[in-house]
């Protein structure tokens, strides 16, 4: 099969802006310079970004544009191709139900800069790396006045994976997901680990991409009505929607916050704003051993960090081994 028109499309469709691959975007009826990096880009020509996702949106535009594609089950049924100006391999979607940072997964590894199309002006997302590719959903968000910001309610969950009720029924109970962790500085935080989240303003939660959907919607500043199951007993709780700081790209160890920056050995390599109780004490270079006694894994992307945080933050009061300037300090701190 011959890509030679779709490869002519391409080269109308996609330009280089300082070292940086873009692509015409079709979003709104008007034609946008749509960029994806792991690293934060620089260029004077940049007017948005997510460092989230590693979307930046340039100025100007290419002679054409593509057309973005919804990977639907319509898109399980067509032979789709990942194709750049030079190259163009066959294959298929891999996922279909993505988190609010998660990428598409192509069947091959993706040519350089390329875009998963099956018609020339229509595409289903472009290259970000390997074989993974940035999709039409996440695009179409960045492009909206939502790009960049995120809501978020203070937890981080898990899918329940216990049988659910048939949330087609009126009276049944959302599958909903498992509150795993509690963010210890989220203002006024509601939540308990273990509760169930059933339903956010009334709408239910059926799966862990649900939720993250809907609470990446929520508007900062405003509240937002959670029904939960806490042991037996559905509870409706309300709570101030905040900001989202980590995620994605981005580091996540709820200490974003206050501009924290933490390497993947755990070592404190920028701190922007005081941390409030006797964390105050932390400073640049300190390295995390354990935290109430238990060692810190390093290597899960600050999950277990997050953990061991979340349950110091619910007993209030956290012990912490540190190895400071080349000594083994402990800090003991409140929490609330």
């Amino acid at each position: 099969m011959s890509y030679s028109a779709c490869q002519a499309y391409y080269k109308q469709a996609t330009a280089t802006i300082d070292s940086v691959r873009v692509y015409g975007i079709e979003y709104g009826g008007k034609p946008h310079l749509v960029a994806f990096s792991t690293t934060p880009l620089k260029s004077s020509k940049i007017i948005k970004k997510d460092s989230f996702i590693g979307l930046y949106l340039f100025e100007g535009k290419t002679p054409m544009s593509y057309r973005l594609k919804p990977l639907d089950s319509y898109a399980h049924t067509l032979p789709l191709a990942a194709i750049n100006a030079q190259k163009a391999v066959p294959g298929k979607v891999l996922n279909f139900e993505r988190g609010v940072f998660d990428l598409g997964k192509f069947s091959a590894p993706l040519p350089e800069g390329a875009v998963i199309s099956t018609i020339c002006y229509q595409i289903y997302g472009f290259s970000a790396h390997g074989q993974y590719f940035v999709p039409k959903i996440l695009i179409d968000r960045f492009l909206s006045a939502k790009g960049g910001i995120y809501g978020d309610i203070g937890v981080r969950v898990s899918e329940n994976t216990q049988a659910g009720a048939n949330t087609n029924s009126a009276n049944s109970v959302p599958r909903g997901v498992i509150v795993e962790q509690v963010d210890l500085f989220f203002p006024k935080n509601v939540f308990l680990p273990k509760d169930r989240i059933l339903r956010i303003n009334q709408e239910p939660i059926n799966s862990m991409a649900d939720f993250e959907w809907k609470v990446a919607n929520l508007t900062p500043g405003k509240t937002a009505k959670v029904a939960i199951m806490r042991g037996n007993k559905i509870l409706e709780l309300q709570t101030q929607i905040d900001r989202r700081y980590g995620g994605g790209l981005l580091s996540d160890s709820f200490f974003e916050r206050y501009g924290v920056v933490l390497d993947k050995n755990l070592v404190i390599k920028g701190i922007q704003k005081p941390l409030p109780y006797e964390l105050s004490q932390l400073s640049v270079g300190d390295k995390f051993i354990w935290i109430d006694k238990t060692p810190v894994r390093s290597n899960d992307g600050f999950w277990h960090f997050r953990q061991l945080f979340s349950q110091a933050g619910v007993r209030g009061k956290v012990e912490l081994l540190l190895l400071h300037e080349g000594v083994e300090i402990f800090v003991r701190s409140r929490l609330k």
